[in-house]
């Protein structure tokens, strides 16, 4: 028998996923991961039309197709569950919930990046409202995809094998490689001098963000994430998969990223530190 891994002295947010939910839902969590990428790809590298939404933020053929037939699987397999989607809004449900986030990552998508992704979570509701049981980061140019739920995150290779993973081990700081969506002088997440103190101290910094970020630090590939600003679809999925490979995550002020969507993910023993650092350059 596979010995169990510690539970961490952390809080999190994602909930527990019994045996028979990973059953039934892992599986059907593989064909909306398919289905997705059975539109996105042929249309990434082919210079496809973008719409500006009332946000001014980029949209494509991509993001609504891709959310449409996950939708459309969702109905016909899970009527009753509730969906919420960037592209089509909120259906209402009983019980369980999909939240969709088809191109995480449409700026990199329509600027021929590799790095976009798409986020898919299974939410449940106890009673005091809804918590992931269930998330997928995907990314279609790779044919990868991490699932996890808070007691495991795995792997799938576009070959077919499987494996789980883990947050690498990081204590300090200036050993870290620290990721965030983009630079904090944009403007365009408003990190702001919190950000450029700990970037400062860091080991390595990227721009490789989006919910690549989230990848890498769940797979042992990076020790911080950094996302001031997101909606709720760019969270539910991110917080079972790190959660599940052992990392931390939390809002930009410690609290449930759920609540007041926001991301700061560690390997763990980082993050007191970097919500310390980040306070002190306010």
């Amino acid at each position: 028998m596979q010995a169990s891994s510690p539970v961490p002295d952390w809080p999190r947010y994602s909930a527990a996923i019994t045996a028979a939910e990973r059953r039934e839902f892992i599986p059907f969590m593989h064909l909306l991961i398919g289905t997705a990428f059975a539109v996105i790809r042929p249309l990434f590298l082919t210079g496809v039309a973008v719409d500006a939404k009332a946000d001014a933020s980029p949209v494509t053929a991509a993001d609504r197709g891709a959310e449409a037939a996950m939708r459309r699987e969702i109905e016909r397999r899970f009527p009753r569950h509730g969906i919420v989607g960037e592209e089509f809004g909120t259906k209402a449900g009983e019980r369980y919930r999909w939240v969709l986030d088809p191109v995480d990552g449409t700026r990199a998508f329509i600027s021929h990046c590799f790095l976009f992704g798409t986020l898919i979570a299974l939410e449940r509701d106890d009673g005091a409202g809804y918590a992931p049981i269930l998330g997928a980061i995907a990314h279609p140019a790779a044919s990868v995809a991490l699932i996890g739920h808070r007691d495991e995150t795995r792997l799938y290779g576009a070959d077919g094998t499987e494996r789980p993973v883990h947050v690498r081990p990081c204590a300090r700081l200036e050993e870290a490689t620290v990721l965030a969506t983009s630079h904090w002088e944009t403007g365009e997440q408003l990190g702001g001098e919190g950000v450029a103190a700990l970037v400062r101290r860091a080991r390595l910094y990227r721009t490789w963000g989006d919910c690549f970020g989230y990848f890498a630090l769940a797979t042992g590939g990076a020790d911080v994430m950094l996302d001031p600003s997101l909606a709720y679809w760019d969270v539910a999925a991110i917080v079972p998969v790190v959660e599940g490979a052992g990392g931390r995550v939390s809002n930009w002020s410690g609290g449930n990223p759920l609540a007041e969507p926001s991301l700061i993910a560690t390997a763990g023993p980082l993050h007191e530190p970097v919500l310390q650092q980040l306070r002190a350059a306010g």
